[in-house]
C-alpha cells in the first residue's frame, strides 16, 4: 500500500506539472488582445443609455448613445470584454445596431477538443482511483451501482463538457476568456437531481441494513465478488426461481433515461461548440424541460423502489 500511495504522489505530480507547463506555455502566446476584427466592448452604462466601444484595428475608443429603447435592452445583455459588431450612425455619436461576434469551430477540432477532455479526465480518474476507476461505481455488496453509476456518468460528461469549452473559448478568443461559463437552470436541476438521487438512495439502503441487522439478519444484502455491469444496473437483488437475478424496471428505467440525458446532451454540447459567441460571460447549453422531467420521473421512481422495496431484494 505504501509503493501504490508513492506512485500515485509520483503519477499526480508529473501528470499535474505537465499541464501546468503546458497551459503556461500556451497562455503566454495566446494573451487576450483587441486584435479581432470588429469591436470589443470596454464598458457600457447599467440601464443600457450608452456603451464605449474599442475598434480592434485602430485601437480607437467611441462612445456610442444609445436612443432607441429597444436597443438599450439589447446593450444591457452584454458585458465589458464581449467582441461584437457595431454600427455606428452617419455622425459616428449614436448606436444603430449592435450583434455578438461568433468564432466558428470545425468538426474535426471539436471531436478533438471533447476527446482531449475526456482523455485528460479519464487520466485523472486513473491516477486517483489507482489505476481501478470502475471501483467508483460499485457499491459496499461488490455490484455496480446504478446511483453511482448515473451520478458518475453525468459528472464526467458535465466536466469534459466545462472543459472542452474552456479550451475553445481561450484558444480561439483569448486566455482573459478562461472561466466565465455559468451552468444555466434546466442543466442546474438535472445535476441536482443525480446528486440527491445517489445520496438519498445511499440513506435508504443503509437505513435498511440497519434495521434488518438490528431486527436478526446478519447478512441483509446478499454480497457478491463478480460484478457484472449489465446485470447489475437492470437487476434486483433478489433471485428468482432458478436462481438468477430477476430484471428491475426501476433500475432499467433508470439507467435508459440517465443514457438518453447523457446522449441528447453531448449532441446539445457538440452544436454548441460549433459556434461560440464570443461573450466574457457565456453559459453551457440547457436541457429542455422533457429531458428535466423524465430524468426526474425516472429517479423519482427508482427512490420509491428502492424505498418501498426489502433490503437485499430491490
Amino acid at each position: 500500500m505504501r509503493v501504490n500511495s508513492v506512485r500515485l504522489r509520483r503519477a499526480i505530480s508529473v501528470f499535474l506539472a505537465a499541464a501546468f507547463l503546458s497551459a503556461a506555455a500556451w497562455a503566454g502566446d495566446n494573451r487576450s488582445t483587441c486584435n479581432k476584427p470588429g469591436y470589443q466592448v470596454a464598458s457600457l452604462a447599467k440601464d443600457g443609455s450608452s456603451i464605449d466601444v474599442l475598434k480592434c484595428s485602430n485601437g480607437i475608443l467611441s462612445q456610442l448613445i444609445v436612443e432607441d429603447s429597444g436597443l438599450r435592452d439589447r446593450v444591457k445583455t452584454f458585458n465589458p470584454g464581449d467582441f461584437v459588431d457595431v454600427e455606428p450612425s452617419n455622425d459616428g455619436k449614436s448606436l444603430k445596431a449592435i450583434s455578438i461576434e461568433y468564432v466558428d469551430v470545425t468538426i474535426d477540432r471539436r471531436f478533438l477538443v471533447l476527446g482531449g477532455s475526456t482523455l485528460f479526465l479519464f487520466i485523472l480518474t486513473l491516477i486517483l482511483s489507482l489505476f481501478h476507476p470502475l471501483r467508483l461505481i460499485i457499491g459496499e455488496d461488490g455490484r455496480y451501482s446504478n446511483s453511482k453509476f448515473q451520478m458518475f456518468l453525468w459528472f464526467a460528461v458535465l466536466i469534459a463538457t466545462y472543459l472542452a469549452t474552456i479550451w475553445i473559448r481561450a484558444w480561439d478568443i483569448g486566455a482573459d476568456f478562461l472561466g466565465g461559463i455559468n451552468i444555466p437552470t434546466n442543466l442546474l436541476l438535472i445535476s441536482g437531481l443525480s446528486a440527491f438521487t445517489f445520496g438519498a438512495a445511499k440513506g435508504i439502503t443503509t437505513g435498511k441494513v440497519q434495521d434488518a441487522i438490528a431486527a436478526g439478519n446478519l447478512d441483509p444484502k446478499r454480497e457478491t465478488n463478480a460484478p457484472n455491469l449489465i446485470l447489475d444496473l437492470t437487476h434486483d437483488d433478489g433471485i428468482n426461481a432458478v436462481n438468477t437475478p430477476k430484471l428491475d424496471l426501476g433500475d432499467f428505467q433508470m439507467l435508459v433515461i440517465t443514457l438518453i440525458a447523457v446522449c441528447t446532451y453531448v449532441a446539445l454540447v457538440f452544436h454548441f461548440l460549433g459556434s461560440l459567441e464570443m461573450r466574457k460571460i457565456t453559459s453551457l447549453p440547457d436541457v429542455d424541460t422533457t429531458i428535466l422531467a423524465t430524468f426526474g420521473l425516472g429517479h423519482g421512481a427508482y427512490l420509491t423502489k428502492k424505498a418501498v422495496g426489502e433490503v437485499g431484494k430491490s
